[in-house]
């Protein structure tokens, strides 16, 4: 059984003892979100993630780099301090010295799949896998296994395909001999213990990474929408230019002044040097410009080989 049809259960046993079980029911479904909510705290309550993907989602369709997740930890820190809001954001994982993360092995904040696709962001392979549930994720792991197995590295296609306990192990063992906790492309994420190292052979995550890890997917999200945001404010503007429609260009500059306005700290600046790269780019051909974008080594085969195909043709 997955934790996601674990706690669809869990949410049908409390809907049926608040509903149907009487006072009694009532107070037990109270002491059990009660529990929960000390366990994980109010960010591992049920469809907590999925409303934050709704909101953040309604503002960046109003055209706001907002994050309803960091809001929320600002807001409880204004009222209870960091210590208090850490415990009220995260249960006991958010105490001072908590060496685990208990809150995201509990929490039942991200019941509904794929909400993260309603979001302007880089890569939705994780909401998408989401989507195709296990087997989805059986399928990625087959497969960036093969490619693993193909370039050579067997060990790590032999983890890639192994049970999530063994995962654990191979990443507590790496973190024991290297002192860090390293993401999926082998780069740095946060330096960590021994002890830490031993706590994710057996299964938990530290909460030391977990805050990490945290604070820089909500980071790269924003970056993201605000990079994304950005480009096409550029690209508009070079497409007002090269279809010569002044009507195309004032729509970019009108977008550009709504996002400052709207988000004095994080300023949109449109280089016009990089926007008229952009339209000599647009009045290339197509394997005009792939020649002229491919590698140095390849670059002169390729443009000899566009000519000759357009003397042939």
């Amino acid at each position: 059984m997955t934790f996601k049809s674990y706690s669809v259960n869990y949410l049908e046993l409390l809907h049926r003892m608040a509903t149907q079980g009487g006072p009694e029911g009532r107070q037990a479904a109270l002491l059990m979100l009660g529990t929960l909510m000390l366990m994980a705290g109010s960010s591992g309550l049920p469809f907590v993630d999925d409303a934050e993907d709704l909101i953040d989602f309604l503002g960046q369709r109003l055209g706001y780099n907002f994050s309803s997740k960091k809001t929320k930890q600002e807001f409880l820190e204004n009222l209870f301090g960091r210590a208090g809001a850490q415990f009220v954001d995260k249960g006991l994982t958010g105490l001072p010295g908590s060496p685990i993360d208990v809150s995201g092995r509990l929490s039942m904040a991200n019941l509904i799949p794929g909400t993260g696709l309603l979001l302007k962001k880089a890569d939705h392979t994780r909401d998408v896998a989401e989507l195709a549930g296990p087997m989805g994720d059986m399928a990625a792991r087959v497969f960036q296994a093969g490619d693993q197995a193909l370039s050579g590295d067997l060990g790590k296609a032999a983890v890639s395909l192994a049970p999530k306990a063994v995962g654990n192990l191979a990443k507590g063992v790496d973190m024991a001999s290297t002192g860090m906790y390293r993401d999926d492309k082998g780069y740095k994420v946060i330096e960590t213990t021994p002890t830490e190292a031993a706590m994710k052979m057996f299964g938990f995550q530290p909460a030391t990474v977990a805050e990490v890890q945290q604070a820089n997917y909500l980071h790269q999200r924003s970056k993201d929408f605000y990079n994304q945001h950005a480009q096409d404010i550029r690209a508009r503007w070079a497409k007002g230019i090269f279809e010569n429609s002044p009507a195309q260009v004032e729509s970019a500059r009108l977008l550009l002044d709504q996002w400052n306005v709207q988000n004095p700290d994080q300023r949109i600046g449109v280089n016009m040097q990089a926007v008229v790269r952009r339209v000599k780019e647009m009045r290339k051909s197509k394997d005009q410009r792939i020649a002229d974008t491919a590698p140095k080594a390849m670059r002169a085969s390729m443009r000899r080989e566009v000519e000759a195909m357009r003397e042939g043709g």
